[in-house]
């Protein structure tokens, strides 16, 4: 606890006391708690769960040692809005539909920064300070986290992929053991969160060499066309393409629903900030469990601790910016001008099934060789692979901080990496099951999961507002930040309902 200054106050011994000012330190120089509004949390300090105790704010490391969750995020979309949606869009299009793109990528990028601004001041993930405002998001945020990921449209992608150059193949088991190896990989890693950032950040460099090469390949003309199509297509939705892959492109540009959430138990295990106090998510079998509890820590609000969280607050951002803002937007010009190069406008008259990229592989065949298609399938399975590693990684998560901190909160057996490990595998689980009832169309996956996540991500944003508002008003949201997530919820709220109304 921090010591409260104090002033002395002399009393005329013929005067009434009328106030007192200040607060006396005991002469045995024990600290005392922070005057209500002094700490970082604000009124967020108490609730519904503990109150905060105080902890220093620790100083910025370098750039390399921060860089992180913005990967992890953007790897998700870049195994379904990058890869699959929008090359298909563009085939229908062109390059007119980019613009919503660079609009998605943003009203994301402001929810993660202030995700991880809650992180950054208390040491909570968010959804923890959701819980201080009512146990009751404790049921409902599990639900909106398993319902929409349950399905495995990622995996169930990945598995197609593969038996295109095989000739054939059975996608289910295939899907099915994809899955098993990912739970497996989750179960076994000592940190868990090392593994999936050092995965994913494979991914993203493989990804980005395959920009490289698809840049040097097209040459400059279709570039060009870029600004122009932009221009044509701002505003406009196009009826030539499903409203349902409409919307899954806008929420999947990046990451979608409780994804952006999970930004903050990224950063609580990078040890962002005030993130830096909370125990990390460990493996149960191979880790070495860390001693700690889903509440979080705050820090006295003066001119030193101000100065390390402005350096943070500038840190994070740049961090989002260009790890998940602008390598996911890279991402998705790439693919889509590689398809717009490749497949004349109009030139797929199939559906928004993986029958697409099986014929965008044949045509890049025709014009560059079989090497080119194998690269192109093999790139696409892979990130498929690694994004549904992340998804079933963000919901064992999510969900074990909601019970950990809700349900089991000190119990002597079901800690947080336990209840981890065992969320994993009923993902796993719930993947074959579905599975195994044949849904395994994977627009039709990921169309139901877009939906579902539209909804979440008009509660989130309201509950964002309300958490990051009651936080120090000297690092809390400003009201341009408090615009922008409005608008973001706006946004998502009137796209979910036209689609909702349009699907059905």
């Amino acid at each position: 606890m921090a010591i409260v200054t104090t002033r002395s106050v002399h009393v005329d011994r013929n005067c009434e006391v009328k106030k007192v000012i200040g607060i006396m330190v005991q002469s045995n120089s024990k600290s005392v708690a922070t005057p209500s509004g002094s700490g970082s949390a604000g009124s967020m300090n108490g609730g519904l769960l503990p109150k905060m105790p105080t902890r220093s704010l620790p100083s910025v490391p370098r750039m390399r040692k921060i860089v992180g969750p913005g990967v992890i995020i953007s790897a998700v979309g870049i195994g379904t809005g990058e890869y699959l949606l929008y090359p298909f869009i563009t085939s229908r299009v062109g390059l007119t539909f980019l613009w919503a793109a660079a609009i998605g990528l943003a009203f994301q990028y402001f929810i993660n920064t202030e995700v991880a601004r809650y992180t950054l001041a208390t040491g909570e993930t968010i959804l923890t300070g959701f819980l201080r405002l009512w146990r009751g998001w404790a049921p409902l945020f599990i639900v909106m986290t398993v319902v929409p990921f349950a399905w495995p449209a990622w995996m169930t992608s990945a598995a197609q992929m593969i038996t295109f150059p095989l000739g054939g193949g059975n996608v289910t088991w295939i899907a099915v053991g994809g899955l098993a190896l990912i739970g497996a990989v989750l179960t076994f890693s000592p940190v868990v969160y090392q593994t999936v950032e050092k995965l994913e950040m494979f991914k993203i460099l493989m990804i980005l060499a395959f920009a490289v090469l698809v840049v040097v390949l097209i040459g400059w003309r279709p570039w060009a066309e870029i600004p122009s199509a932009t221009m044509e297509g701002i505003g406009r939705l196009p009826a030539e393409v499903p409203t349902t892959v409409l919307l899954s492109a806008l929420i999947f540009a990046g990451g979608g629903g409780v994804v952006n959430l999970a930004v903050s138990n990224w950063a609580r295990d990078k040890g962002w900030g005030m993130g830096i106090h909370a125990p990390r998510v460990v493996s149960p079998i191979t880790g070495q469990e860390e001693a700690g509890s889903a509440a979080g820590y705050e820090f006295e609000v003066n001119d030193e601790e101000l100065a390390k969280w402005k350096k943070w607050w500038t840190a994070v951002r740049v961090e989002q910016f260009f790890t998940f803002y602008v390598v996911t937007l890279v991402t998705i010009v790439v693919f889509s001008v590689l398809a717009f190069s490749t497949v004349t406008q109009g030139g797929y008259s199939g559906g928004a099934d993986l029958g697409f990229i099986r014929f965008l592989g044949e045509s890049l065949q025709e014009k560059y060789g079989a090497w080119l298609k194998l690269l192109f399938w093999s790139v696409g399975a892979i990130s498929l692979t690694f994004a549904n590693l992340v998804v079933v990684d963000m919901v064992a998560r999510i969900t074990s901080n909601i019970l950990s901190t809700i349900y089991l909160s000190n119990h002597a057996r079901w800690t947080e990496a336990k209840i981890y490990s065992t969320v994993v595998w009923v993902m796993v689980a719930l993947g074959a099951l579905i599975l195994g009832l044949g849904l395994n169309q994977p627009f039709v996956l990921i169309a139901i999961a877009a939906i579902l996540n539209g909804l979440v991500m008009v509660v989130c944003c309201v509950l964002i507002i309300r958490v990051n508002g009651s936080l120090d008003r000297r690092i809390g949201i400003s009201i341009g930040r408090r615009c922008a997530i409005a608008l973001a919820a706006l946004v998502y709220a009137a796209f979910t309902t036209y689609t909702i109304t349009t699907f059905i």
